[in-house]
């Protein structure tokens, strides 16, 4: 009796131990397969200067590692794991880690992604406001190229071998793939690991003893108090500083606009400062234009 005990224990354990392998194997499996997006709806607006896509309004964020669905489409999906979600302000929730084959919202098509669902009620008032669909991350941005179009409000996705004109008006370099950190110089201000965040609805966002070293050298024209907000975030108190021709590398602005904040991002703001954008995720450059005064 004890040795047919001592059997099925054993057997159970074999198959336990099959099914946690082999769920890892499927959740690494699925992780290696390249998320892909089709666009049938290429405009996008937004009065308060987010890049929301199509009637769906996806919220195109190179700040977010990860893609986050804040509606259910009704897609097939499997739970895959766990989370740690976190916004500008280093506010934190766990979510769920889905795979879904096909998703399919409206007029936008995502291919074999891995994301995360966060319910309405739990982000930020700021950005209910947006009425958005869910928030377009790294994780399928980095597998195609992007042309961001001002003039037309327009956002083209392509393949990364897709090469566009090289001669811009500047540039900036990221080093990893999925999470874009770059190197900047304000006037003589060097600043390393600032994160290229087009879901930020700012010019920049830097840390105030970066500011108090850019205001040794330059004086700002005009500093206010604010209020900035994140995912999980509202009403943050912040102050913002404005100057007049500042240098950033070696090209020259007519205005620039610096919030105060706990992290380093470049923002949509300053996306916005030129006609057109184009985010090469192969050569891991982003790209701008710029034909008309902004």
């Amino acid at each position: 009796m004890m040795k047919r005990n001592k059997k099925r224990l054993i057997v159970c354990l074999l198959i336990i131990t099959l099914l946690v392998v082999g769920n890892k194997l499927f959740n690494y499996i699925i992780l290696l397969i390249p998320t892909q997006i089709e666009l049938k709806d290429n405009t996008f607006d937004d009065p308060n200067g987010h890049i929301l896509i199509g009637n769906d309004r996806l919220l195109w964020d190179t700040g977010a590692s990860r893609t986050v669905l804040l509606s259910d489409f009704k897609q097939k999906k499997h739970i895959i794991g766990f989370s740690l979600s976190s916004d500008t302000h280093n506010k934190m929730q766990f979510t769920k880690l889905y795979f879904s084959k096909n998703i399919v919202l409206h007029r936008i098509l995502i291919k074999n992604s891995v994301y995360t669902e966060i319910y309405k009620f739990n982000i930020s008032k700021s950005i209910q406001n947006l009425n958005i669909s869910g928030i377009l991350g790294m994780d399928i941005i980095c597998n195609h190229n992007w042309l961001l179009d001002f003039d037309k409000n327009i956002i083209r996705n392509f393949d990364k071998t897709c090469k566009y004109d090289a001669l811009s008006q500047f540039k900036l370099t990221y080093f990893k793939k999925n999470i874009p950190y770059t190197n900047i110089k304000i006037e003589n201000v060097y600043l390393k690991d600032i994160l290229i965040d087009s879901g930020l609805n700012l010019y920049f966002l830097l840390l105030k003893s970066d500011i108090e070293n850019i205001n040794a050298i330059i004086e700002p024209d005009t500093v206010m108090k604010t209020n900035s907000s994140g995912l999980f975030s509202d009403s943050i108190p912040s102050k913002q500083y404005v100057y007049t021709n500042i240098k950033i590398n070696n090209t020259v602005f007519d205005t620039l606009t610096i919030n105060e904040g706990e992290k380093r991002l470049i923002g949509i703001g300053f996306f916005r400062k030129f006609d057109k954008v184009f985010w090469d995720s192969g050569k891991k450059e982003v790209r701008f234009y710029k034909n008309t005064k902004r």
